[in-house]
């Protein structure tokens, strides 16, 4: 064989393919470009005089583009998932809102038997009270009531008849307070009830004048203590027009002043003019001047009232008692 023949037989080359991988790829990027190109033209149309720096620069601005899409989409996502929670949250709060206020009846419903129960038992213990009163020996009035000598014959009672005066307690404790008095004095034998403003409780006519005292007369006053009220908290203007009606009473005389409230800035002015008005011709207080503090939480001024009624009750041989509201 020849030599030539031989290397025939070794060099076999492949055949040519024109459709190889090599071939495919040029043609899926020319393709690609295309569609770039595409959708990068304005009005569907593809510029004719487009360079090839500029075909990369719009796709750029397209991949750029497309990244901030890609970003707000994720914003989105979690502004909605926000959005979510918090309308979890508020319907959360709107089932616990709901619940409250289904439970509001059921706590009044509570509040009103345990009210009804605190009730019956004040009603209980009211009875038995009025049981043993029934059974135990009638009390004897008292020289001397809480540190408050009882001797007078004649008692006037100076009691501001303000708003503030009817809160807590109120009128009912003022009237309870008013028969105390008038039931420890034994040797009374007139007494007259008059407003911190001066006004007397059964008319202008009873100026000057004493209420016998007597069972009926006594069941007229704490009856008529029910109605009078409406005056100012002015305790100096009833206590110098009583000094000044019945400074020529003969026998013991004691003033009560009631109140829970004294504004005035000259206390001191105040106090040495009804002492003034108070004094013999020898110096000496005429009448006993006692005060009754009523204390009525977020009105009047209890403490300044105070400080006046003792300061007076010193000066005029009287005491001074602080009751709680």
């Amino acid at each position: 064989m020849s030599t030539r023949n031989r290397l025939n037989r070794r060099i076999k080359r492949p055949p040519i393919e024109i459709f190889n991988l090599s071939f495919l790829d040029i043609i899926a990027c020319a393709f690609g470009a295309v569609v770039l190109l595409v959708l990068l033209a304005k009005n569907n149309e593809v510029p004719a005089d487009l360079s090839a720096d500029e075909v990369i620069v719009r796709i750029e601005q397209l991949l750029a583009v497309q990244s901030r899409v890609d970003a707000l989409s994720d914003e989105l996502t979690a502004k909605q998932e926000t959005l979510s929670a918090a309308e979890a949250q508020a319907a959360h709060t709107i089932n616990a809102e709901q619940a409250l206020e289904a439970s509001i009846p059921r706590a009044q419903e509570s509040v009103a038997r345990l009210q009804a129960q605190a009730q019956s038992l004040r009603e209980q213990v009211r009875l038995e009270q009025a049981r043993i009163n029934a059974t135990s020996v009638p009390e004897q009035p008292s020289d001397n009531v809480g540190g408050i000598p009882t001797d007078a014959e004649y008692v006037i009672f100076v009691i501001d008849t303000s708003g503030s005066m009817a809160l807590g307690r109120g009128w009912q404790q003022v009237t309870s307070v008013v028969a105390d008095i008038i039931k420890n004095h034994p040797q009374l034998k007139g007494f007259q009830i008059m407003s911190a403003d001066g006004d007397f409780m059964f008319g202008s006519a009873q100026a000057g004048r004493w209420l016998n005292d007597s069972e009926s007369m006594r069941r007229r006053a704490i009856a008529g203590l029910q109605n009078f009220r409406g005056g100012g908290s002015a305790p100096e203007v009833g206590m110098k027009r009583a000094l000044q009606l019945y400074r020529n009473q003969q026998g013991k005389v004691s003033m009560y002043v009631f109140g829970d409230d004294f504004r005035l800035g000259t206390l001191d002015d105040i106090v040495l003019e009804i002492t003034n008005l108070n004094l013999t011709a020898n110096g000496k207080a005429r009448w006993r001047i006692h005060g009754v503090g009523f204390h009525r939480q977020r009105y009047g001024n209890a403490e300044q009232f105070a400080a006046f009624m003792k300061a007076v009750a010193q000066r005029n041989r009287g005491a001074f008692v602080a009751l709680p509201n």
